[in-house]
């Protein structure tokens, strides 16, 4: 392989491959923030592997993945559907002030704290059912069935009315998403761990459920003990008090909406450099393949003069010149694959009648490009000389 110079970089270039490489940090952590890693890496490794089997001229393994990945884009848009969706709302909210809307969304939570609490323990006490879901980082919407649309204000008032066992949505699990009341009446999926869930109803099995697949934090409220359970990746335990609740929450939205702090440039370059070293490795590569490698250039070759179709009681005594110049054009890639041994300049010379008869032996031909063997990929740009003299004698 054959490694480009400096000076074929512009700033153009670099400006190119910083974009890419920051899209691509993007997606990186987008696929690793919902828990698709393997996904991504298996994408990346697949792609290396066509661009690979395209350099290499690999031309029915290329097809074959071309048709692959065809294929596969149309799977991932399909499977993460909400993923991508949730994905294009943050990066239109990402058009907001990033640090006044984390503020606000902190100091609203802050103020829910008191509400979740007071609530989830008067429902305790008089052995109401309750199930209530707290999204964090993961996309919990494909999760999550049978949900009816509120939007509301988190308030007592309304997880009283929506927990009432003489309301129809009782028996769901309402979601509570950045301080608000989304849904309710959802049903979650159901977790198979009978070891946790001994001696427990189906809203334990609810809530351990949706926190094997995902990070949101679910308080059940048993309605035949009055107890009050805490679900969360995957383990689910019982709390006893309200200043153990308060904490866990405070954890949980410390988890899950950071305080801000000050950052610096070598914050900056050390959060993630794994990834971001990935991520520029690849936008290089991308550039080198895709860009570099697709730049049409010209490169020369002088071709011996072959001849075929002269009768057989003739011979061809000298030809001059012997080698001709020929000047092809592709994109940089191809010129990797392709010696001078590859290309053939043949002269027909079936019918001497058709040349130019010069003095003495001597026969003159024009070269033209179908006297040149050479693959498609190539363009011949010019031949010279154009005319090839031959001494031809009889045997």
């Amino acid at each position: 392989m054959v490694f480009t110079s400096l000076k074929d970089i512009t700033v153009i270039d670099v400006i190119d491959v910083m974009a890419v490489s920051i899209l691509l940090y993007i997606l990186f952590l987008w696929f690793k923030r919902t828990k698709s890693s393997f996904v991504f890496a298996g994408i990346v490794i697949s792609s290396i592997a066509y661009m690979a089997f395209k350099l290499l001229r690999l031309r029915l393994v290329a097809t074959l993945m071309h048709g692959f990945f065809a294929v596969i884009l149309v799977a991932i848009v399909i499977i993460f559907q909400e993923e991508i969706r949730r994905l294009f709302e943050q990066i239109a909210s990402w058009s907001l002030i990033p640090k006044f809307r984390d503020r606000k969304i902190s100091y609203d939570f802050n103020q829910k704290i008191n509400i979740l609490v007071n609530t989830t323990f008067y429902l305790a006490h008089e052995k109401v059912g309750a199930l209530l879901v707290l999204t964090g980082k993961d996309i919990v919407v494909r999760h999550i069935h049978g949900g009816i649309d509120l939007d509301g204000a988190l308030s007592g008032s309304l997880l009283k009315s929506i927990f009432d066992t003489h309301s129809d949505g009782h028996d769901g699990g309402v979601l509570i998403e950045k301080g608000r009341v989304s849904q309710f009446a959802c049903r979650l999926p159901l977790s198979k761990d009978s070891r946790q869930l001994r001696e427990k109803g189906t809203r334990h099995a609810a809530a351990l459920g949706l926190s094997e697949l995902t990070d949101a934090l679910c308080i059940v409220v048993s309605e035949t003990t009055g107890d009050v359970s805490v679900a969360r990746h995957g383990q689910i335990h019982k709390i006893g008090d309200e200043e153990s609740l308060v904490k866990l929450l405070e954890s949980f939205q410390q988890e899950t909406i950071p305080a801000q702090r000050p950052s610096s440039v070598k914050t900056f370059f050390v959060r993630n450099f794994k990834v971001k070293v990935v991520a520029v490795f690849l936008s290089v590569l991308l550039w080198f393949v895709l860009v570099h490698e697709s730049v049409v250039v010209y490169k020369t070759f002088y071709i011996p003069v072959q001849y075929a179709g002269l009768a057989e009681n003739l011979e061809v005594k000298e030809i001059e010149p012997p080698r001709v110049k020929i000047v092809l054009s592709a994109v940089r890639r191809d010129f990797y694959f392709i010696d001078k041994q590859d290309i053939k300049l043949v002269s027909k010379l079936f019918d001497l009648g058709d040349l130019r008869r010069l003095d003495g032996k001597y026969y003159e031909t024009t070269i033209t490009a179908s006297d040149i063997i050479l693959s498609p990929d190539y363009t011949i740009v010019n031949i010279f000389p154009r005319n090839i003299k031959f001494s031809i004698e009889g045997k």
